[in-house]
């Protein structure tokens, strides 16, 4: 099936879970509805993973995987007898429950229906303002057992986001997205990620974006900066040939490797460890509920 020059490719899959092993995620199990996503971000650093699947990096925004029998195959492990359903899974870890997809085929809410049934932890990453479509199942998650919304918003002004971010909901719309969330009493935290050096990282705009979640009663805002992986940096040099050709030395000089150099990150997170105590949006335990109240491993 192709929709707006987008493929999608159904497949039958075995598993749905897989493991994490990075300790400082609120989370130890990840699980992705789609593979590929939509959104098409410059800064994305998850393209390189439809390397596994024999694809190029290229295609991860124009080749979806639509696993058909998600749910099916969720509510089997989740069924498994050693399975405890007080662990965490982050859905999804490299790609958007939430893209487009998510309309045409609605797999993340029959995904939502078995979490639910099971009353098993989760945490829910997006983008997309798409969530709102499954309000009422997400009210119930949240009633019966631990849910956390991580909503994703890299910048408030809307013209960088159509050039860094050209497929995303609107900011405002994403902004009324989690203010109807907390509204239906859903736990709900921002990643206000990346920063992009020298062009989203001054304090004021960090305090305004910070500021403006705080008056939303968001539960916690992570900031972090940008990093390079598989074909970022290349995105990203021409993004940045684009909008400012200046800068490419300066990101030349601070990514020599694909991780941003360290004196500089140090500084970003000293001014957002600042500010979100500043606003009070610093509550990081509401997104470890599971991991550290109930001893899951």
């Amino acid at each position: 099936m192709e929709k707006d020059n987008v493929i999608y490719e159904h497949v039958e899959v075995e598993k749905m879970l897989h493991r994490l092993n990075v300790w400082f995620l609120p989370f130890r199990w990840g699980s992705n509805i789609y593979r590929g996503c939509e959104h098409d971000c410059v800064y994305c650093n998850a393209r390189y993973t439809h390397e596994y699947l024999g694809m190029e990096e290229g295609e991860f925004a124009r080749k979806i995987i639509v696993k058909d029998n998600a749910a099916s195959a969720l509510d089997k492990e989740f069924s498994k007898e050693k399975w405890n359903k007080n662990l965490t899974v982050n859905v999804s870890t490299v790609t958007d429950p939430y893209q487009s997809a998510e309309k045409e085929f609605g797999n993340t809410r029959k995904v939502l229906e078995v979490f639910l049934k099971h009353h098993n932890a989760l945490m829910l990453t997006t983008k997309s303002d798409l969530i709102l479509k499954d309000i009422d199942i997400l009210k119930e998650i949240s009633k019966t057992g631990f849910l956390n919304v991580c909503m994703t918003i890299t910048t408030l002004d809307q013209s960088l986001s159509n050039m860094i971010e050209p497929r995303v909901p609107k900011v405002e719309k994403r902004l009324e997205a989690i203010k109807k969330l907390k509204e239906a009493g859903i736990t709900v935290g921002v990643t206000a990620i990346p920063v992009l050096p020298y062009i989203s990282d001054d304090e004021d705009t960090l305090e305004d974006m910070v500021k403006t979640f705080s008056d939303l009663n968001v539960d916690y805002v992570i900031v972090d900066v940008l990093n390079f992986k598989g074909e970022t940096r290349q995105r990203m040099t021409k993004f940045l040939e684009g909008y400012d050709p200046s800068l490419i030395p300066k990101y030349e000089a601070l990514y020599q490797t694909d991780y941003c150099d360290k004196d500089y990150s140090k500084g970003v997170r000293k001014i957002s460890n600042k500010l979100v105590k500043k606003y009070g949006v610093d509550h990081y335990d509401k997104m470890y509920s599971y991991r550290k109240n109930k001893e899951a491993k």
